[in-house]
């Protein structure tokens, strides 16, 4: 016989006893989990961020878009308490995104984020997320964050964007949707992002706030065609670069790429970048020649830069 256990639900305050001390600390370092519901890889910015008088339980930035999410949680069912202060944070943070993050959402809290997402625009809007905790057995307690409302901004853009960018952006909406399913598959477990943009580079975290591996399209100094550029991309080049820069013969002498060392012209920022060229972005015949090499070159920069960044102070 198959011996098959029952999963069974934990009260919340057998795991966080108190909101404040424990569950929003737990949300703020365990990021990964509230990530991977939002389909975001998450850098966190604060927990009880300021807010005039008030302050935010936790505030995160999408690594990939740089666009703040402010996080209102709540160990009970909604109450129009917190459903206030989240609207509250959202507009003095200028967050693009805001989640609410509860035991339960009652029916007409559901139906006033829906009618928030109603009137946002495309790249911002509102998450309800029902917090579970479950076990089998003796076994430590799961954490299960479950969607229930959402922004139609996934669907939305994708049916927008032929009417609202340009054909190239298009182009470049189909290219990542292409791309994405082949890395994620690729590179199990390193990013969360599984909708395709209509822009010519993505972003996919490292570990380290400030420093993201980057792939797209580029036009460098001087050329004459178009670039595919996987690189490191560091935001503080003028602190961090020089740091990285200590490890060049060791990262260069393990490394099979031809790397290049650059300053961003008018930026702080900085790259550890690698080329393919000359490329043509609207030759849809050689995507897969591109793809493997994008997502082959991000893996060897993961390689031997991992250590090196996960070092920097």
């Amino acid at each position: 016989m198959i011996e098959v256990a029952s999963l069974e639900e934990v009260p919340l305050r057998d795991v966080w006893r108190d909101e404040a001390k424990d569950f929003t600390p737990w949300l703020a370092e365990h990021r990964e989990h509230l990530g991977k519901a939002l389909q975001m890889d998450l850098e966190l910015e604060g927990i009880e961020v300021a807010v005039g008088p008030f302050s935010a339980d936790v505030v995160l930035r999408d690594e990939n878009t740089g666009h703040r999410v402010v996080v209102e949680n709540f160990l009970e069912p909604t109450d129009h308490d917190h459903l206030g202060k989240l609207i509250t944070y959202a507009a003095g943070l200028e967050a693009h995104w805001a989640v609410l993050v509860a035991k339960s959402l009652r029916p007409e809290h559901r139906s006033a984020l829906n009618w928030l997402n109603a009137l946002s625009g495309e790249g911002s809007g509102f998450f309800g997320i029902e917090v579970h905790a479950v076990r089998i057995g003796d076994s430590p307690a799961a954490v299960q964050l479950n969607v229930v409302v959402e922004p139609d901004d996934f669907s939305r853009s994708a049916r927008a964007v032929s009417a609202t960018v340009s054909e190239w952006n298009a182009m470049y909406l189909d290219w990542w949707a292409e791309f994405l399913p082949a890395f994620n598959e690729a590179h199990p477990d390193w990013s969360n992002l599984r909708q395709p943009q209509a822009a010519n580079a993505m972003s996919f975290p490292s570990g380290r706030g400030g420093v993201r591996y980057r792939i797209g399209f580029a036009w460098p100094t001087g050329a004459t065609n178009y670039s595919l550029r996987a690189s490191v991309y560091i935001a503080d080049g003028d602190s961090v670069l020089p740091l990285l820069e200590a490890s060049r013969a060791e990262i260069e002498a393990s490394c099979d790429l031809e790397l290049r060392w650059e300053s961003i012209e008018n930026a702080r920022a900085s790259r550890v970048a690698a080329y393919l060229d000359p490329v043509y972005p609207a030759d849809r015949e050689s995507w897969p020649q591109y793809r493997a090499w994008a997502i082959e070159t991000l893996g060897e920069l993961r390689r031997v830069f991992a250590e090196p960044i996960k070092n920097l102070p």
